[in-house]
């Protein structure tokens, strides 16, 4: 008996090792196949909020694209998600990313046993919770969505402006020989920032400003309907925000 927990657990270490991602799909929502949606209103406006998961199945990314066009044909604009640079060339970028890199300690790029939607043949089946045909993939650009970007708004905060902010309040992101010399795409071992520094980032930029951000525009827009497209862990800050703003925005659903 003891001999087949140790192949058990060796089992399990393996699986950890080769596709970390795929014991904690479950635990995440990436096997819900239906996207859920919160809806609020203030008198005669309508704001549809559709949580967005950076892993899902193909069913689930179908589904949301299916409710943008069908909104978006009864008048509703998209408000998106996305902190993509805004800087002036490739290498203000590499060096944004590298410290990016260095203040959260993450490979850029990783797509650990993921497809891309570029590559439809690379499929994640998370051996624990194996679901017949399943698909799990990263998230689309908002184009596979039928976003009319015509009329869509990015109501989000650039990647350099936000660590151009955080540096400016809590000093330079050094980067060390080491951090130029690891390619963004390879695994990182060089020296992180401390742990409080990226509480700091994840709680006050990544999560804090963005949220009141998107409240911002939203509250200030002069659109009646308006679909935000952004992330799950976000719905519960903007909606503090608005209702911060103006007590009369009141959830629905």
């Amino acid at each position: 008996m003891r001999f087949r927990q140790i192949i058990s657990l060796f089992f399990v270490l393996f699986t950890l090792v080769n596709c970390d991602t795929s014991l904690m799909v479950q635990g995440t929502g990436v096997l819900r196949d239906a996207a859920r949606k919160f809806e609020l209103r203030n008198s005669n406006r309508t704001v549809i909020y559709i949580p967005m998961r950076h892993l899902g199945t193909r069913v689930y990314y179908d589904h949301i694209q299916n409710t943008v066009d069908s909104l978006q044909k009864s008048g509703y604009v998209v408000f998106y998600e996305s902190i993509a640079y805004q800087v002036d060339s490739a290498a203000q970028r590499d060096l944004y990313d590298r410290k990016f890199r260095k203040l959260t300690g993450n490979r850029l790029g990783l797509q650990q046993c993921i497809e891309t939607p570029e590559d439809t043949s690379r499929v994640l089946r998370a051996p624990m919770y194996r679901k017949l045909g399943q698909r799990i993939i990263s998230q689309p650009d908002y184009s596979f969505f039928r976003v009319d970007y015509k009329t869509a708004v990015n109501a989000d905060i650039p990647k350099n402006k936000l660590l151009d902010e955080f540096e400016y309040l809590y000093g330079t992101i050094n980067l060390d020989a080491c951090d130029f010399k690891t390619p963004l795409n390879e695994p990182y071992s060089c020296k992180s920032m401390k742990a409080a520094l990226k509480n700091k980032f994840d709680k006050e930029f990544i999560m804090k400003k963005r949220e009141e951000n998107l409240a911002s525009l939203v509250a200030d827009a002069p659109q009646q309907k308006i679909l935000i497209l952004f992330g799950t862990s976000h719905f519960k800050g903007f909606l503090r925000n608005l209702q911060a703003r103006d007590p009369k925005w009141i959830q629905i659903k």
